[in-house]
């Protein structure tokens, strides 16, 4: 049997059917777009700087003279990256391997392996051999005023 009273009627309307761990709750459209536009404004205040959603730490990896020598430091691979000097040039390359997120260790050639499951980086974290399928990641560096090299990693 059908409410023919306008009032019950409307309210009925306004009402929307959210499902949450398979029971449906009632709850009014008002109520309901308020709780959406919080999750929506907490989620975008969670974004990284470049508007990433995940977030950053910065490490200070020391003073950019204690890597003068052409060759891969791997004082900080249990902090998830490596400093790498080529030349004029010194940049961070990630140390977790990018199929199941083991730590690769350096070579002797300056290539990467991941003992977890073999993958094998060339000196610019390129893959040479899966089953990763992804190249290491380039962290970002900068050069602090102090002359210390910081590296920003992702949070974990």
């Amino acid at each position: 049997m059908a409410n023919n009273n306008p009032d019950v009627r409307g309210r009925q309307r306004r009402v929307a059917g959210v499902y949450s761990c398979g029971a449906q709750i009632a709850v009014k459209r008002r109520v309901f777009l308020t709780i959406l536009g919080s999750v929506t404004f907490c989620a975008s205040t969670m974004r990284g700087e470049d508007g990433s959603e995940q977030r950053y730490d910065t490490i200070d990896a020391g003073p950019l003279d204690q890597f003068e020598l052409d060759k891969v430091y791997d004082q900080h691979r249990e902090t998830g990256f490596f400093i790498i000097r080529r030349a004029d040039q010194v940049f961070a390359l990630s140390s977790i391997c990018t199929h199941k997120g083991c730590k690769v260790r350096s070579q002797t050639d300056q290539s990467f392996l991941c003992k977890c499951h073999s993958s094998r980086f060339d000196p610019s974290g390129k893959v040479l051999n899966g089953p990763a399928i992804y190249d290491l990641p380039r962290l970002k560096v900068k050069i602090s005023s102090s002359q210390n090299l910081l590296v920003r990693i992702p949070r974990r």
